[in-house]
């Protein structure tokens, strides 16, 4: 891959771990080649239950998470979540979908991101962010809880929406199935390359009709390289400069 070196590491920064029928195996493939993996998790419940499996890898990061689809069917364990969100440094898969509930189960999605999202939990946090149908609510709340760091996971609202993020520096994860779409190759031609970051989505964005895994990902790298210009170049030092944010923010804090 052009551009590429043996020191380059790839980053997939919203990816779903515990959906692939061997998570195990999958997890093992991201350290065995190196890849930067945020493993997200849609409940409270399952970062509690997969922790202890994956606290000791050094390149997949366990997200503590709610997905606002599940609001209808699972309740937000607010008290489970505020005992495990000081054992990471991500909060993900959370956020806001306006795409087909009813509206008293929008206002608990508000609710509970809200909560998710006050100053007592942002904190040196680094949030993905799922927005379908709700980016300008996301956005708004971002805002005033003061929330320094987030990454809206496969983007898909708004254009001028999408310039109000970009305002605010917020980054983005973008995926290969974006590449398919006028929509999706429009937004990402908009997306400045110092605020892009990667992601498959896996296992539910698909590539060629298949599961994505960790060993795809160079491949799609190279996709990605063809129309943008040292795209892996541009998401590790990302990356790099995202967690060197995180940790400056904590430290100034203190003193």
């Amino acid at each position: 891959m052009k551009g590429s070196g043996p020191s380059m590491r790839f980053i997939d920064f919203h990816v779903h771990i515990d959906h692939y029928p061997d998570p195990i195996r999958v997890a093992n493939e991201y350290e065995t080649h190196k890849i930067y993996a945020l493993f997200v998790t849609n409940l409270p419940e399952l970062f509690e239950k997969h922790y202890a499996k994956f606290a000791a890898y050094k390149f997949v990061k366990l997200a503590i998470g709610y997905h606002p689809d599940l609001t209808g069917e699972f309740p937000f364990n607010r008290d489970l979540f505020d005992k495990l969100v000081q054992t990471t440094s991500y909060i993900g898969e959370v956020g806001i979908d306006i795409s087909s509930d009813t509206k008293e189960l929008i206002n608990k999605q508000v609710e509970n991101f809200e909560f998710i999202t006050q100053p007592k939990y942002n904190f040196g946090k680094i949030y993905s962010i799922h927005s379908t149908g709700g980016e300008d609510e996301v956005l708004e709340i971002l805002k005033k809880n003061k929330v320094k760091q987030a990454v809206f996971h496969w983007y898909s609202g708004k254009l001028s929406t999408l310039e109000k993020i970009i305002e605010c520096n917020y980054l983005f994860s973008i995926n290969h199935s974006m590449l398919s779409s006028k929509k999706g190759q429009k937004i990402i031609s908009l997306i400045p390359k110092d605020l892009m970051l990667f992601e498959t989505d896996g296992p539910f964005a698909r590539y060629n009709k298949q599961l994505v895994t960790p060993k795809n990902i160079q491949e799609i790298y190279q996709k990605f390289n063809e129309c943008i210009s040292n795209f892996d170049q541009h998401v590790f030092r990302n990356f790099k400069r995202m967690l060197i944010e995180r940790d400056l923010y904590k430290i100034n804090s203190k003193n």
